[in-house]
């Protein structure tokens, strides 16, 4: 059979969706006083991290699926992994500690100040996110640098992945049993849909990871598509477009949320072709930059939308939030005075984002990223001085 059209270990188009997500699930996070907090499509933006975990399954899968066959494979995969997710997340729980201990001083030299180390940035919850465990349900709620109980998933759906491939072989019927299975456990244990985080969130994580490697497994198995000017694309993307933003801003937090999975693995289906004229647009250098900086957005932003009302206060004396009543009668306190203000206040939390984002994947990201991949090689060179194959895996991304 011939191989789809995307044959890279890349897929551009996608990198363009992780980039966008990433600056919706910063704008859910950042309650301003302006029409885009009211938005269905923002409120309802979380549901943009299970689009995270289809997309990772879905890239894991294309690059691993047949090179994890020996422990060997299993170590050098792990580093990579733990390489590209932790310096960025330990840097950023660095700064929340700090800035707890900043409240301490600036308590001391102008009481009365900031209560520190109180609310979810707990002492007692530091150790389980320096250990990346924080989503195991070892915690009440969520903790410090809030949006990391996803990396926490990330990394244990990782483990799993490798651990399965390399013991019992990933079966099509495991995954479908994940696809089937973990939407039900959830529906039985919540009444919040696809909203669990630090209690099940990795059930969240395997069962849309799971579907990615099934979407891996997929598109490896269609046909090429004839060449043309991709109208027939087009219109595939159009339908998978508009069935995302408007599932999203439908489902909210109800049970139908637990479809998630199920309507981003169809888009990245559709997306990973890049043939139609909205895969294009994605391709375009803004949204491949937004790309290559969606996990410094992804991982940043929580910092900024916490620091932002009290850089106001402190530096320019304004006390921003505002009780706003909303069209459900819900009374709820919102940062800026006006619409107008309470609008341009979510550009600002987004350039601010982008601007930081900007800085981490150049300074923290990146470095980690290839002291991961020498730390490969090296190991990589140990195996074989030793006498056995060197691992498959050393030069994935």
């Amino acid at each position: 059979m011939s191989a789809p059209k995307n044959t890279a270990n890349h897929f551009d188009a996608l990198d363009g969706w992780r980039g966008l997500c990433a600056c919706l699930v910063a704008l859910f996070h950042f309650h301003g006083n302006s029409p885009v907090y009211s938005w269905d499509l923002i409120r309802n933006s979380y549901l943009f991290v299970d689009f995270f975990f289809v997309l990772s399954g879905f890239v894991i899968a294309w690059n691993y699926g047949t090179r994890l066959g020996t422990w060997t494979d299993v170590r050098q995969f792990l580093v990579l992994r733990v390489g590209r997710l932790y310096p960025l997340h330990a840097f950023m729980l660095a700064l929340f500690v700090a800035w707890e201990g900043a409240k301490l001083v600036i308590g001391r030299i102008s009481p009365p100040g900031p209560q520190a180390f109180v609310g979810e940035n707990q002492p007692e919850t530091i150790l389980s996110n320096v250990f990346l465990v924080q989503s195991l349900h070892v915690n009440d709620a969520l903790s410090w640098n809030a949006p990391s109980w996803s990396i926490s998933t990330e990394l244990w759906a990782y483990v799993i992945f490798a651990l399965v491939s390399v013991t019992l072989g990933l079966r099509h019927w495991m995954l479908a049993l994940v696809a089937l299975a973990a939407p039900l456990f959830l529906l039985s244990v919540t009444s919040t849909g696809m909203d669990v985080t630090y209690d099940w969130g990795l059930v969240r994580c395997v069962f849309g990871f799971a579907l990615g490697v099934a979407c891996a497994r997929l598109y490896r198995l269609r046909g090429e598509r004839p060449e043309g000017p991709g109208t027939a694309a087009t219109l595939l993307e159009c339908v998978a477009l508009a069935a995302v933003v408007w599932f999203v801003a439908w489902a909210g937090k109800s049970n139908w949320s637990l479809l998630a999975p199920f309507v981003f693995a169809a888009a990245v289906l559709v997306f990973a072709d890049e043939r139609g004229w909205w895969s294009r647009q994605l391709q375009r250098p803004l949204f491949k930059w937004l790309g290559m900086l969606s996990y410094s957005i992804y991982l940043t932003h929580y910092l900024v939308v916490v620091l932002l009302p009290v850089f106001f206060k402190r530096a320019l004396h304004l006390d921003l939030w505002t009780p706003v009543t909303l069209a459900s009668g819900e009374t709820v306190e919102l940062f800026g005075r006006s619409a107008v203000e309470g609008t341009a206040l979510f550009g600002v939390v987004l350039a601010l984002t982008i601007a930081f984002s900007a800085f981490t994947h150049r300074w923290i990201e990146t470095p980690g990223r290839d002291w991961s991949r020498a730390l490969a090689r090296r190991l990589a060179r140990r195996t074989a001085a030793a006498g056995a194959p060197a691992p498959t895996g050393v030069s994935a991304p």
